[in-house]
Formats: C-alpha cells, sequence, structure tokens
C-alpha cells in the first residue's frame, strides 16, 4: 500500500504528486484533494464537488417554477412544501435551521415529481454602514452639532414667557386670551 503524502497550499499546483492529500487555504476558503496513484486529484467535499451536485440537481430538475415563494425560516419552508402540488422555488430568509447552512438566507428549488427540495445557493445577510460624510448634498453640520442645537432648543431664558404665545382662528393669544394690537385702544 502506497503512504500518502500531505501538502498545505494556498492554490492547486499544476503538476500533482500521486498518492497525496492537497489542502488548499486561500482566504477565507479551504478546499481539499486526495491524488490517485496517478497524480489525478479528486475533490474532498468542496465547493467544486458541491457545485457539481447542484449542477446535477439542476440537470434533473423537471420543470420550471414561475414565481419564487418568500418564507421567514425552514419550518414555513417545510410547511409551504406540504401544500404544493408543482414546481418552486422558495427563498428562506433565516435558513439556519439547514445544517447546512451557518447564516443567513437560501435559495431551494422544489421538485414536485421526486418530491425533493435542491438549496441552490446561499446568501449571507449584509450589513450597510452609511458615514455621514458620504451623504451626497447632506447638511454641513455634524451629527454633535445638530445633536447639541436639539438639546438646547428649548433651554433658552424666556422660554416661559413664549410657551405662553399662541394662536387660533382669530389670530395672537397670549397666555389663552386674544392679543389687541395698540391702535385698537386709540379708537380707529
Amino acid at each position: 500500500m502506497a503512504q500518502v503524502r500531505f501538502f498545505k497550499v494556498t492554490t492547486l499546483p499544476g503538476t500533482l504528486q500521486p498518492d497525496s492529500f492537497y489542502y488548499v487555504e486561500n482566504g477565507s476558503y479551504a478546499e481539499s484533494y486526495l491524488t490517485n496513484s496517478t497524480g489525478v486529484a479528486r475533490a474532498v467535499g468542496n465547493s467544486a464537488m458541491i457545485n457539481a451536485l447542484i449542477s446535477e440537481a439542476l440537470a434533473n430538475w423537471s420543470g420550471a417554477a414561475s414565481t419564487v415563494q418568500i418564507v421567514a425560516d425552514i419550518a414555513a419552508r417545510d410547511a409551504l412544501i406540504a401544500t404544493l402540488d408543482a414546481n418552486a422555488m422558495i427563498l428562506v430568509i433565516d435558513a439556519s435551521g439547514d445544517p447546512t447552512v451557518d447564516v443567513g438566507s437560501a435559495l431551494y428549488a422544489y421538485d414536485a415529481t421526486a418530491e425533493e427540495t435542491y438549496k441552490v445557493a446561499e446568501y449571507e445577510s449584509m450589513d450597510v454602514v452609511l458615514n455621514w460624510a458620504d451623504i451626497v448634498d447632506g447638511p454641513s453640520s455634524t451629527p454633535a452639532q445638530i445633536d447639541s442645537s436639539v438639546s438646547q432648543a428649548h433651554s433658552h431664558s424666556n422660554k416661559a414667557t413664549l410657551d405662553l404665545l399662541g394662536a387660533d382662528t382669530d389670530g395672537l393669544t397670549y397666555n389663552g386670551q386674544g392679543v389687541t394690537t395698540r391702535w385698537a385702544t386709540n379708537n380707529w
């Protein structure tokens, strides 16, 4: 029996050693390959294998779905499938109930003829960060200046007097009473 050699690389070499295990780590992705006695690689549970399985599942897809159903989670997907009698595409918002999904959403194809569900794609959630300076035609004040202005808006020295001013259908009021004009007292 041949001994297996182990290699840790960042890219799979063009020429592979026979009877070897290659661990390929590139950024946040890792794949592994085994070579046979002639140096031909076979994927071991990696994205190439997963893509091949998805391609095979889609090739066996018995029809097209006309709409995409959107459900909250895997339990809702399963409840929906129980009611289906035709092929469907189902987008699951929180697919973490599927052991093959760590976080995020997943798109599934349901084959009504075979009564099988195929995961077609996964989508991680996307956090959006908005920087104040990146707002086009935004205010020239900083958030701190705006916060300060809002907090001081009703703290001036004559606030109590100004709070007595108001309006009704006839015009200006002070402490609930109509305000007359000066000339009204001069018998105009």
